[in-house]
């Protein structure tokens, strides 16, 4: 029973060992410690050495072979590497070999007499061993080739087979062998690398041992095979190629490009390496090099539907999905039943808003291949957008069948059931996700926007686990922070930057959007950063209303954030916070001197890298302040207004013209809580006559409308009294605004653009101050324009306020007629006004940095 191998032991330590064990008769343990010793330090030459002469001394002297070389070829200026190598051929029969080994260490001055007596024998030995052919006729090898272009690789094995023990020292017949094994998916490596020692100095040898040895997965080991096959032949544009592929393998993708690159210069009409040095150059995010470089082998050879798949999805990461789907389109008439280019066309129609194209295109995927996790994950992003849920739920529980570690299908199985108001089922999936990717920060973003929404959630915990975010995905960062080169004028021109997804007709923009287009340009600059791939008309209103305007879809962090350096950008602000498609690790590397977050998701980031949080002493109250990271700093109302479209006319109130007085919500369900639904049953019950219009697309699936039906008939509500609506265009949603008397806000997170849409429409809402800073955009808004009145401070409360306000018509009339002027008078709703606001944070702001820049100076 052999002893076990010490483990742990310094490598010098353990070759003492095995060496003991070796004199004293001990082999095996001798062996074990001595391959234990190759497998840390594979070129150690005394352990290669020493098992070479254990397999010797068993009697094994052709499995010693390979060590013993390996160790002369390490260190060849130690006789006894060459003695017992050349004694191991012997041996085995190769005396010529011998003898050669023996004259080159005698030249090297190794004079013993045991290297005297071994030469003796060798030369017998080769005197008496009868002659051999040395090498293929052309007859031979022109049959060996013949069967090689013909595809009968197993006739051409055992061919090769017959050639090597005909002609054994035939670098031809030794490679002939190796192609022909792995050509049948066998290994050949033992044959290749046999060639390589026959023919030292071809590069074509060492270049298809190197191909061997890539397929094999040793990637280190096939990258030194191909340096080899270069360093005999500086233009093997095959081998520079194949060196690349290896590299971007291996992760190293600057080197993989440069070698691509030389691959091309020796040989520039090769569309396949163009296509290769579009892939490297896309995984280090260069996408414009990319497209040119799939562009340049679709000149030479346009049908290569993997080179338009890659060009589609290059063109996807720029932002340009229109011109992704023609690619993806063309690439499918080469090749109609690629699986993953059904799939990409899905993602990039979604993309274009084409979601019933994306869904089927994504069915077709599955059709085609039905484990394509990938499509399966898609379809379901796609059916959330489409407000299929529970659709959208089964198609991400599908993927995480087939790969329960994906974490992005965890992540969009978190959205799903957010959506349908499951909160602790998307909290524990957002969990799931980042146990599996703990640097997923987008799904850390999702899992803090969830617990907005949760009930029993405060805002110290909230805040709590933005820090967390902050202190895992951001604060890392900060090492990339370079001193900002800003002139440190209190006075001058600021140049503002603007960092969103949604520059477009959504309603974050309908807060935010007045700061792009009624900013005063003798005293700013505006600089519109879009991370958006959608556009609309609202997208062009915006482009046009800025100084400058950047698209930076598909650029990474650090380019984004070296952009934002070279604009020379003096307040940079987010308008984004943890919502989808925020770049807040764009404000991780501190791009800007000073640097906020508003309005397009009214809440702390928690990160150290912001500076300033703009909210009103309504959303954070004073004592409130000391929960956030960033300086709280109060505007005259937490979100202004922006609507460029025109709104219907506001009607009579309908109930004056009906039978009762009619409640509404149009807020997503997400924010509705389970306690929201009581309350609006309580009021519903409370007011004799009453009914409830809900509308919202998430109401356009069916199972969606049974499930917030059950919350009312439960109640002992009849269905006729619930009006559920589900999406339509911007102006009729806003019509049906003239169906409803009062809103209802819900809780814990209250509504925010679409209660400034009622109140736009003559619809008051009843809103519940809530503990967190989410549940207070309502009362904030309601605040400024002097609504206290309609703002609870307890669910009872809630329910009293919208009884009491449903008793007297005659008011509400009038007030529903009053709304709209007197909206439209106050700061949120005069856009230059609250621009001006804002403005004049800006220089303040600025001031402050200057005078600590100058300070810092002196």
């Amino acid at each position: 029973m052999s002893t076990p191998v010490p483990q742990n032991l310094p490598l010098g330590v353990a070759l003492r060992q095995a060496i003991a064990y070796h004199k004293a008769g001990r082999l095996q343990e001798a062996e074990q410690l001595y391959r234990s010793i190759l497998q840390a330090q594979p070129y150690q030459p005394d352990a290669n050495h020493n098992l070479g002469v254990l397999a010797v001394q068993g009697g094994q002297h052709a499995a010693g072979l390979p060590y013993l070389k390996a160790a002369l070829t390490i260190n060849p200026a130690k006789g006894q590497y060459s003695l017992s190598y050349a004694e191991a051929l012997l041996a085995t029969g190769q005396a010529r070999e011998a003898l050669n080994i023996l004259q080159k260490a005698m030249q090297r001055g190794l004079n013993t007499p045991a290297a005297y007596a071994l030469r003796q024998r060798a030369e017998a030995a080769a005197l008496s061993a009868p002659a051999k052919a040395e090498a293929p006729t052309p007859a031979e090898i022109d049959r060996l080739v013949a069967l090689f272009e013909a595809g009968r690789y197993v006739e051409l094995e055992g061919q090769a087979r017959l050639l090597v023990e005909r002609y054994p020292d035939s670098g031809f017949a030794w490679n002939i062998l190796g192609a022909s094994l792995r050509m049948q998916g066998k290994d050949g490596l033992a044959a290749l690398q046999k060639t390589t020692e026959l023919l030292p100095d071809d590069a074509g040898a060492h270049y298809n041992m190197g191909s061997a040895l890539q397929d094999l997965g040793r990637l280190e080991d096939a990258v030194a095979s191909y340096r080899r096959a270069l360093a005999i032949k500086s233009d093997f544009a095959e081998a520079h190629c194949n060196l690349g592929n290896t590299l971007r393998d291996l992760g190293q993708l600057n080197d993989a490009v440069a070698s691509y690159r030389l691959a091309i210069e020796i040989n520039p009409d090769v569309a396949e390496t163009h296509g290769k040095l579009g892939i490297a150059l896309k995984d280090l995010g260069l996408f414009e090099d990319a497209v040119a470089s799939f562009r340049r082998a679709l000149a030479i050879k346009p049908d290569l539907a993997d080179v338009h798949l890659n060009l589609g999805n290059a063109l996807k990461d720029l932002g340009h999905p229109g011109e992704a789907v023609a690619s993806y389109r063309r690439a499918l008439a080469i090749k109609p039943d690629l699986a993953e280019v059904h799939n990409n066309l899905g993602t990039a129609l979604q993309s274009l808003g084409q979601l019933d194209d994306a869904v089927a295109s994504l069915r077709r995927a599955l059709q085609i291949k039905p484990d394509l996790v990938g499509a399966h994950y898609n379809l379901g992003n796609a059916l959330q957008v489409l407000g299929q849920m529970d659709a959208a739920v089964a198609s991400c529980r599908r993927a995480l069948e087939i790969n329960p570690n994906f974490a992005e299908a965890h992540n969009s199985l978190g959205v799903a059931l957010k959506c349908l108001g499951r909160l602790d089922d998307a909290v524990a999936s957002f969990r799931r996700a980042l146990e599996l990717k703990p640097e997923f920060a987008d799904a850390h973003s999702n899992l803090i926007f969830t617990l907005d929404l949760s009930a029993g959630v405060d805002s110290a915990t909230l805040q709590q686990e933005r820090s967390r975010w902050d202190s895992v995905h951001a604060a890392p960062l900060a090492a990339l922070q370079r001193p900002h080169v800003n002139r440190p004028d209190p006075g001058r021109r600021l140049r503002i930057g603007y960092v969103s997804a949604d520059f477009r007709m959504h309603s974050a923009a309908s807060v935010f959007g007045a700061m792009l287009v009624k900013f005063d340009p003798a005293r700013f600059e505006v600089f519109a950063y879009s991370n958006s791939t959608t556009e609309d008309s609202h997208t062009r209103l915006f482009e046009q209303g800025v100084s400058c305007w950047r698209k930076i879809v598909g650029q990474t962090d650090e380019a984004v954030a070296e952009l934002i350096r070279r604009d020379e950008i003096d307040i940079l602000v987010d308008l984004s916070g943890h919502s989808a498609g925020n770049r807040l690790l764009v404000f991780a590397r501190k791009p800007a001197p000073i640097q906020v977050t508003a309005w397009g998701y009214a809440t702390s980031t928690g990160m150290r890298a912001m500076d300033v949080f703009f909210a009103d002493a309504v959303v954070v109250p004073p004592d409130e302040r000391r929960f956030f990271t960033e300086e709280v700093r109060y505007l005259p109302n937490v979100v202004g207004s922006y609507f460029p479209q025109a709104f219907p006319a506001v009607n009579a109130l309908p109930a004056l013209l009906a039978e009762g007085v009619s409640f509404g919500s149009f807020n997503r369900l997400a924010k509705v809580s389970q306690e929201a639904f009581a309350a609006w049953a309580r009021v519903l019950l409370a007011v004799s006559g009453s009914r409830l219009v809900l509308k919202t697309g998430e109401l356009d699936d069916r199972s969606t409308r049974e499930g917030v039906a059950r919350h009312f008939t439960g109640a002992g509500i009849a269905p006729e009294r619930i009006v559920l609506l589900g999406k339509t265009p911007w102006y009729e949603h806003m019509a049906v605004f003239n169906q409803v008397d009062i809103a209802l806000d819900p809780f814990p997170h209250g509504g925010g653009v679409t209660t400034l849409e009622g109140l736009m429409m003559g619809v008051p809402a009843v809103t519940l101050r809530w503990p967190t800073l989410v549940g207070r955009l309502s009362a904030s808004i309601l605040t400024t324009l002097g609504l206290t009145d309609w703002i609870a401070q307890t669910p009872e409360q809630y329910v009293e306020i919208a009884w009491q306000k449903a008793q007297n018509l005659t008011t509400l009339a009038d007030l529903r007629q009053r709304l709209r002027p007197l909206f439209s008078a106050s700061v949120i709703g005069d856009g230059q006004a609250y621009v001006k606001a804002v403005e004049q944070e800006y220089r303040q702001l600025w001031q402050k940095w200057c005078v600590a820049r100058q300070e810092a100076v002196k």
